[in-house]
């Protein structure tokens, strides 16, 4: 069945309606928001500092601390400074965030950054079309492939995260675009082409740094197949254009050197040279299989059975079109095939948290390798009509997913946003978990943070006990990391403790009643003694217990399924 371009365009636009209409009913459910997607409001539109040693703050000031306020409206300046004081990332997206922000200033809304992952999924759909296209000739294929991927859970969960990851997939699409581009033309690629390379490769760094790793494998294949086919000409200006790229890039933002080869980055900073080889292989084992576990529910109906019947059939097909019907791999499928592939397995080895934000920018084109594989197969079928079994087979498999499997990112699992009372205290560390909960602290009428220097005594053993319940081969010595892990990776970090506010503060001392948020990272035992010791709240009852790491496989749903990180109590006169 061939599909004309005019008829394709109608198809595609119905696709990306339907996609964004699906995201946008979950964004409509979604209550609560990961740490970062907080961040992203304030790095993009704040300085404002909270008052985090045992002062009060109002909704009005956590408002602030998000919003864009009147006088700062499309203040780049102060977008910049934020980037450098955090130098974990680029600034282009925290400006893209802004500027919508500053279009609403004093407002606070999961939708004015939700508006810019709108318009990023409406361009990769367009451009996973396009790649389609080009790598078979076929609108029908390009367009099974675009649907395949639109009508995941994996596109809905990047469409729903407030953070750069749908922005560095459009811009990581582009490029391969660009690359397939040029890499048709023979010795014929035009200033237009370096142009428009040049640009993405700027915007694509200043987005995020995971680019440079995608734009490198895509570059490295380009580099194979120009020599291959001595198209020196066309190379030459692909470097160049993706060289002064990268280097405007570093102008613009000369800190990327530091943030990339000296930023903290969780887990994946710790010093594990102590650690005995056997743990950190079996440590990667579980990163994989985590890994996997994660695209089976992002894109397979969250069965790992699922993806690897899947993934058996692909490859035995592969083998088969190459060996039994003498079928050479389109070169133009290398440009999908590797970069996506060595991305994945990269990123699922060395990323700091096991979190599919990491791997969001290959998923596209490894929903889009699985589609076109079993095209290859059903062609083997000669009936036409038959061969309308895959689309109808995505259709329901999408169906089913949206069914039976809920996306990252929803939350919605706590009664927190019904307060008990009109007043509120947190207690965490040195991490400053409060970011967590801000959203939730706005509900109060003024909300108290302190820091506690006493550190949970049960997480290094409970760390120990989820790695080797997950065949992690221990040797006791995950425990020591604990600390290290409660600081970022940055054991330097200077313990502070403010607790002595909590008795000598007169609103509290005046309060009937009040709620108290005690961080995951904070020891419980130790912060209840206190307070009824030292205050006149004698009393305490459970509002809402941390969730346990037991719930969850994977360590990094445990921080993205949970909104509050906290026991909260209750404590009354």
């Amino acid at each position: 069945m061939k599909i004309d371009n005019k008829k394709a365009g109608i198809i595609l636009s119905v696709i990306i309606i339907l996609s964004l209409a699906i995201s946008t009913f979950y964004m409509a459910t979604k209550q609560g928001f990961h740490e970062d997607e907080l961040l992203t409001y304030n790095l993009a539109n704040s300085s404002k500092e909270l008052s985090v040693d045992g002062g009060w703050n109002s909704p009005e000031d956590f408002n602030e601390y998000l919003a864009v306020s009147e006088n700062d409206r499309f203040d780049y300046a102060q977008v910049y400074e934020n980037q450098i004081i955090d130098a974990s990332h680029p600034p282009f997206y925290y400006a893209l965030v802004h500027t919508v922000c500053s279009l609403f200033p004093g407002v606070f809304s999961k939708w004015l950054a939700y508006s810019i992952n709108v318009l990023a999924m409406v361009g990769i759909l367009i451009l996973l079309f396009k790649i389609g296209k080009k790598v078979t000739g076929n609108n029908l294929y390009a367009l099974i492939a675009s649907g395949a991927y639109a009508l995941s859970i994996a596109c809905i969960t990047t469409t729903i995260y407030l953070r750069m990851y749908a922005t560095l997939t459009f811009f990581v699409l582009a490029f391969l675009y660009m690359s397939l581009v040029m890499y048709e033309k023979k010795n014929t690629v035009r200033l237009s082409d370096c142009l428009m390379l040049t640009l993405i490769v700027i915007l694509g760094i200043l987005t995020q740094y995971y680019f440079i790793l995608f734009a490198g494998l895509i570059g490295l294949v380009f580099l194979v197949f120009k020599i291959k086919e001595r198209n020196i000409k066309d190379l030459i200006k692909y470097i160049i254009a993706a060289v002064i790229g990268a280097v405007i890039a570093l102008c613009i933002y000369p800190y990327i050197i530091s943030n990339v080869l000296g930023g903290n980055r969780g887990l994946g900073s710790l010093d594990i040279s102590n650690l005995e080889f056997v743990t950190i292989f079996t440590y990667l084992v579980y990163k994989l299989c985590t890994y996997i576990q994660i695209l089976a529910k992002d894109l397979f109906l969250n069965q790992v059975w699922l993806f690897a019947l899947c993934a058996g059939f692909a490859v035995g097909a592969g083998i088969y079109f190459r060996f039994a019907k003498k079928h050479k791999l389109n070169r133009k499928a290398m440009f999908i095939i590797i970069p996506a592939l060595v991305y994945f397995i990269g990123i699922s080895l060395v990323s700091p948290f096991n979190s599919d934000r990491y791997v969001m920018a290959s998923l596209p084109l490894i929903s889009m390798l699985f589609t076109f594989a079993f095209i290859k197969i059903f062609e083997l079928i000669k009936n036409e009509k038959a061969r309308l079994v895959l689309p109808a087979s995505v259709v329901l498999a999408s169906a089913i997913a949206f069914c039976t499997v809920t996306p990252y990112y929803i939350y919605g699992r706590t009664n927190l946003y019904e307060t008990n009372t009109d007043n509120c205290v947190f207690v965490g560390t040195a991490m400053l978990e409060w970011n967590k909960c801000i959203d939730k602290f706005m509900n109060y009428d003024s909300t108290m943070i302190v820091q506690t220097s006493q550190m949970s005594k049960t997480l290094g053993d409970e760390l120990e006990s989820f790695a080797t319940d997950r065949g992690v081969v221990t040797k006791g010595k995950i425990s020591e990391l604990a600390k290290a892990y409660m600081f970022n990776g940055d054991t330097g970090k200077v313990t502070k403790d403010s607790m002595s506010a909590l008795k000598t503060d007169k609103k509290l001392s005046e309060l009937s009643e009040v709620t108290v948020y005690v961080s995951r990272l904070a020891d419980s035992d130790s912060t209840i003694k206190y307070i009824t010791d030292n205050t006149d709240f004698k009393n305490y009852e459970l509002i809402q217990a941390d969730y346990s790491f037991d719930d969850f496989y994977n360590w990094y749903d445990y921080f993205v399924e949970t909104e509050s990180y906290c026991n909260v109590y209750r404590f009354y006169k």
